[in-house]
């Protein structure tokens, strides 16, 4: 911290190993401070009214609460850290001077899953493309069994699929729980990506790959997975849904075919078991809902 015109940021940056997180982080403070770079002389001009205006208009402009909160989070983590080295006169980050922001509460708000039904429509309608209906399908199967991240499934590669005794797991080097975890590969899905990797000539490398023109054989980015899913979901006549619909989608079919909490924990590698109880507290609330006791002015369809 000798060189008061030492790019603040990056040093910041250091902190983290995982590469989503530094550029989360570098997104956040970049938005904040208008810029990619920031001096020490930049960042003690910052004061507790610039951070709560820049809130203010978050707010204003739509932002969602949890986005905020996540920009909130990676201002104060850079003060605490500048404060922490000693190089300021007053931390403009301090809970007592930000203002208060709503409470995020999980199961409160509704996830989107579909049922058993919408989910094989959903792989059909992937596989109807004569060109990349093999890679869709298989990729909305692995998905919806293996509960990943859209960035875990951009990341497989064909050497992360490896037996473990009798059965095949998908080795995750670098996912948000932490790194070098795997999760099982169940009989039929294995088969499926394996007829998927032959149909196109993959041994090697990653699995999800480019068919256009202007990419071909590069790999899929998480964004890329996300329109496929949301193109399939178009087809099949659902809601608009992204990838982590199918993550929230298997862990609740899961849950309702009777694995335990336990067991889908385990599975989707959430770090809480709180995690896992959302989707239980939603089935619960929606199968023995008080409106279903309500009758007023109403009669049964025909």
């Amino acid at each position: 911290m000798d060189d008061p015109r030492a790019d603040l940021i990056q040093l910041f940056l250091f902190r983290f190993d995982n590469p989503r997180t530094r550029r989360a982080y570098f997104l956040d403070l970049a938005g904040f401070f208008g810029c990619d770079t920031v001096s020490l002389e930049v960042a003690r001009r910052i004061t507790f009214v610039d951070i709560n205006r820049h809130l203010d208009e978050l707010s204003r402009n739509e932002y969602r609460p949890a986005t905020i909160r996540r920009r909130l989070a990676a201002i104060r983590g850079f003060f605490d850290w500048l404060d922490a080295l000693g190089v300021l006169d007053s931390h403009p980050a301090k809970r007592q001077l930000i203002r208060r922001l709503p409470r995020i509460r999980s199961s409160d708000s509704a996830i989107l899953v579909l049922s058993i039904e919408q989910a094989a429509a959903l792989v059909n309608a992937a596989a109807d493309n004569e060109t990349s209906g093999v890679r869709d399908s298989t990729l909305v199967l692995v998905l919806l069994h293996l509960v990943l991240r859209r960035s875990e499934a951009a990341a497989m590669d064909v050497a992360h699929l490896r037996p473990i005794g009798s059965y095949t797991v998908l080795d995750l080097p670098d996912t948000k729980g932490g790194r070098d975890q795997y999760v099982k590969v169940p009989e039929h899905v294995e088969w499926t990506v394996r007829e998927h990797l032959a149909h196109y000539s993959i041994t090697s490398g990653p699995v999800w790959r480019s068919l256009s023109n202007r990419s071909f054989g590069k790999r899929l980015t998480p964004h890329s997975i996300y329109r496929i899913v949301r193109t399939a979901a178009q087809k099949a006549g659902l809601p608009d849904i992204g990838a982590h619909t199918l993550r929230h989608t298997g862990c609740t079919l899961a849950i309702e075919a009777g694995a335990s909490l336990q067991q889908v924990q385990a599975h989707a590698r959430h770090k809480k078991l709180e995690t896992t109880m959302v989707y239980v507290h939603q089935r619960d609330r929606l199968r023995d809902s008080a409106a279903d006791y309500i009758h007023i002015g109403s009669r049964k369809p025909d």
